[in-house]
């Protein structure tokens, strides 16, 4: 049976901005506070992109119109994205995914799947092998991100519980039927 790990960034241009912010000596990490990436802070104009845990507790949402999310939270931060520094991080996450192995089919700038099943001998189950993935990533560059694994990567995307924040989730093909 093939081993198919989802590996997606969570909130990935807040996580990213906020990891470089830290880095550039900011003395709050965004990623804790009401924040968004997206849209022109000063116009007020465009989307949210992406939002933090503590925005999100405002009823915010990913592709909502920026001066929604400022009614909804008028202590919102905003920030605008950076697309070339995102691209960095996915590059530098993408190339250390790859010093496990070269299956790495990239979806997205944040996520991607993962063919674990020539390396999971390495490992005592694919848990241990996604939760070291996981930790490595926090550990290496700041930012979190879900594993998840099944047989066959389309159920990935469908099954509710990766969606949990954090996690190295294993489905079984009885969940689905």
């Amino acid at each position: 049976m093939r081993i198919i790990f989802h590996i997606d960034v969570n909130s990935a241009y807040l996580s990213w901005t906020a990891v470089e912010q830290l880095k550039n000596g900011a003395k709050v990490d965004i990623r804790t506070i009401p924040a968004i990436i997206g849209g022109d802070q000063k116009s007020r104009h465009g989307i949210v992109l992406a939002k933090s845990i503590p925005a999100k507790k405002y009823g915010i949402r990913t592709g909502e119109p920026v001066a929604n999310a400022f009614r909804k939270c008028p202590n919102l931060k905003s920030y605008p994205p950076d697309h070339q520094m995102y691209r960095e991080y996915s590059r530098r996450l993408m190339d250390f995914l790859r010093t496990y192995t070269t299956h790495i089919e990239q979806v997205s700038v944040d996520e991607c799947y993962m063919d674990f099943t020539e390396i999971a001998d390495r490992f005592t189950s694919p848990v241990e092998g996604a939760n070291e993935i996981k930790d490595e990533v926090y550990k290496r560059f700041g930012f979190t991100v879900n594993v998840g694994y099944l047989p066959e990567k389309f159920w990935q995307r469908w099954h509710p519980t990766l969606k949990n924040r954090i996690k190295c989730t294993r489905c079984s093909r009885k969940k689905f039927r």
